[in-house]
């Protein structure tokens, strides 16, 4: 998002800076990229029941995206992240208010056909076809209801938990982890590789693990205190 933002400002004041024609071109397909698709879905990836619509509606869009060089590098890139389209956090977009009562109807219907053999964390990308006519129903397996199972410990068919107000204040309360993960995961191998001895590397993790147990909320005040 940084990199976007320094894309809009250079493109805002194009004319005062001198900048080859390759440079400018490349500005433009990102600058429009981000003020026609990205922004909204980057400011609504935190709330967990919009996941499944809002990844399903940009892969979509970028189907139908008239720069079909950006639109294919960005199919490319949103499918090594569809956890949201898997058979199991699919199950988020009952939650959604922006679905209409007869897709999640569908979505009920669904919800006995037979699981994929092989559970997958997310979907995978690869050979995925999505076209306009796609819908969150088609993703719905019977695998779909363990959701549920998962947020309640009362033994009832999805269709009569929908309402409940308890389950769903916990599915938004849920927290979207791309962003969450990828970090931690760069953060974490910054951290290792920086140390070339293997033994050193491993001590230095076992550190900070036992450091993240000690200091469990990382605020200012809390790990200053903790190095008093």
């Amino acid at each position: 998002m940084a990199k976007a933002i320094y894309a809009v400002k250079m493109t805002l004041f194009a004319d005062q800076l001198e900048l080859p024609a390759r440079i400018q071109r490349g500005l433009r397909q990102v600058v429009l990229f981000v003020s026609l698709l990205y922004i909204k879905h980057w400011h609504e990836a935190l709330i967990p029941e919009y996941a499944p619509k809002n990844n399903l509606e940009l892969l979509q869009a970028l189907n139908e995206y008239p720069d079909k060089e950006v639109g294919a590098e960005g199919t490319r890139a949103l499918s090594r992240h569809l956890w949201y389209l898997s058979e199991d956090l699919i199950a988020l977009a009952f939650f959604d208010d922006r679905v209409e009562d007869g897709e999640k109807k569908r979505m009920l219907e669904n919800l006995v056909r037979p699981a994929s053999k092989k559970a997958l964390k997310r979907l995978e990308g690869k050979g995925l076809r999505v076209t306009n006519t796609t819908t969150l129903s088609g993703f719905v397996t019977s695998r779909s209801k363990q959701l549920f199972e998962l947020l309640t410990d009362r033994k009832k068919h999805p269709q009569n938990l929908l309402a409940d107000e308890a389950l769903k204040n916990r599915v938004r309360a849920l927290k979207v982890v791309n962003d969450s993960a990828e970090r931690c995961d760069r953060s974490s191998s910054s951290f290792a590789g920086a140390v070339k001895d293997e033994g050193q590397r491993q001590y230095l993790l076992r550190v900070d693990k036992h450091y993240r147990s000690e200091v469990p909320k990382r605020t200012k005040a809390s790990c200053s205190a903790s190095s008093l």
